[in-house]
Parts: structure tokens; sequence; C-alpha cells
């Protein structure tokens, strides 16, 4: 779903560095929410058997906007017959009281997600998300005052991150115990990027980041769901600079027989020692 609002920081032009809105932005998303609800349900349901769905707003910045016009976008889902729950996404610098008070008369389930990518300043400033760590902790720290579930967006292989830094961003997920869930994305570079990663080295292959996921979710804590594992070109408006070969079924089976072959398991923890070859993309 999309409020049709334009992001913030894309409305400025200063867009995060691996942004290109024509990956992944859906030619109906200018419909009012009731018909792209309609149009999704009929879309999805060609493909799968279901009694409900979820009302997903990923598109932008959903909390960015006048608010009254954006609380009446979120209460026309609320009240679809089909919809059993709301997931909106935003970044952690437009989460404010305000607007969640606001958001207090929807009347089923809601899933708030913020765009954390990295805890780390560095990765934030290369990635040019015009927020900080303080942000994150911040949104998370607001959310948690309200009946509402966290999920949490993370981009792994960022270039000059290196293994301690992805078990910091791990660690932080586990330190921070109302976050229910996790979106993993690979940093994906497309042609058309404002800041386009000229050095093929630093672009993470589906190998190398199989095993930086792996080393990730072994060590976020048990409990956690993790809803997305890989990001795909799924319009393919544009070429990606790494893109992966064959298709996400076939990335997920190659991901399963990693963890099988290495016995990884969510919550198991590992030493950045004992794992120190899993990532040199990002060194440099």
């Amino acid at each position: 779903m999309s409020t049709g609002i334009e992001c913030p920081k894309r409305e400025t032009g200063d867009e995060c560095s691996f942004c290109v809105r024509e990956t992944y932005i859906d030619e109906n998303v200018a419909l009012p929410i009731r018909a792209q609800i309609d149009y999704m349900i009929e879309k999805l349901q060609s493909k799968v058997k279901a009694g409900g769905f979820i009302a997903y707003f990923q598109d932008g910045t959903s909390f960015y906007g006048d608010k009254e016009y954006l609380l009446e976008m979120f209460k026309e889902a609320d009240e679809h017959p089909k919809v059993l729950e709301l997931i909106i996404s935003t970044r952690p610098d437009y989460v404010d009281d305000e607007f969640m008070e606001m958001l207090s008369v929807l009347k089923k389930p809601l899933t708030i997600e913020i765009g954390v990518q990295s805890v780390h300043d560095k990765s934030l400033d290369y990635l040019n998300r015009g927020h900080g760590q303080n942000d994150n902790q911040r949104a998370i720290d607001t959310l948690v005052k309200y009946n509402v579930k966290i999920g949490v967006h993370i981009i792994l292989g960022i270039p000059n991150e290196r293994l301690e830094d992805v078990l910091r961003t791990a660690e932080w997920i586990n330190e921070n115990k109302v976050i229910n869930d996790v979106k993993v994305h690979h940093l994906a570079v497309f042609k058309g990027t404002k800041q386009l990663i000229v050095d093929s080295g630093q672009l993470i292959d589906l190998e190398s980041y199989i095993k930086v996921l792996g080393f990730f979710v072994r060590n976020l804590r048990k409990d956690l769901t993790i809803s997305r594992l890989f990001t795909s070109n799924l319009n393919r408006h544009q070429t990606m600079l790494n893109d992966f070969p064959g298709v996400k079924r076939m990335w997920m089976n190659r991901f399963e027989e990693y963890m099988n072959e290495h016995d990884i398991i969510q919550g198991l923890g590992v030493s950045v020692a004992e794992d120190s070859d899993a990532t040199e993309h990002g060194d440099g």
C-alpha cells in the first residue's frame, strides 16, 4: 500500500544513496487506498488461498505528510473487511507521540516498522540516510509506550562494515526486547543511484552475503521473527549491479544449505573470531 506522498528525502532531491524509486513502486499506488487493497487482494488470490490479508504501507515514509490525511488512509485500510492487520513502515526521525496517539483509534493489530538499516553512524552517513543511531533508539523508545508491535529493517553488505559491526547491530536488536520482527536486506546497488559504488570489490555477492547473513541470524535472539532475508529486483526496471544469479527461491535454498553445513541456529551465538572470514568485501 502507498500513501501516495513522496518520501521527504526524495522530495528534496537528497535521497538515500541506494534509492531508485522505479525499482519497487507499483503503478497502482496512485489509486485510493480501498482500490489499492482490492487490487492487491485480487492479485494475490490468484496465487494463494487466504481468508484475510495484511495491509502493508511500505512505500516511502508513511508517517510523512498531513497527519489527518494519513490517519484517514490508515482508517480506511483498518475498516476493510478482508484486512486483519496493518503494517506501517516509516523512517525513525518521523516517529512521534502526536501521531502515535492519533493511531490509537485503529482497531486491528498494528505493527510499526522502522528503517533502522544500521546502528552505525558511519554506515548511515555512507547511505545518506539523514538520521543517526540516536534517532533509531528514540523511535523505539517512543513506540514502546503504545500497544503496537515493532519491526526494524536492516541492511547487510554495507561497504566498510566488518563482522564486529554486524554483531553490534544484532546485539542492539537483542537488547531492545520490544522489537518483535526483523527484515534483512542486502545492499542492492542499481544503475541510476545517486551514489554509485564503482568499485565492484565493494559490492557483496551471493556467497559473501549468505555468510554474513548466517552470522547475523546466529547472533539474533531466538524469539525474533525474521520476515525477510533478501532484496529482490522484482520490477526489473533497472539493472542491479550486484544482482544475484537465479531467483529468490534459489537463494533461500542456498542459505538453508549453508545453515545446515555450518550448524547455524538462530540465537546460538558466535564470537567474531570464529567466523572472521565471513565478510571481507567491506574492509577498505
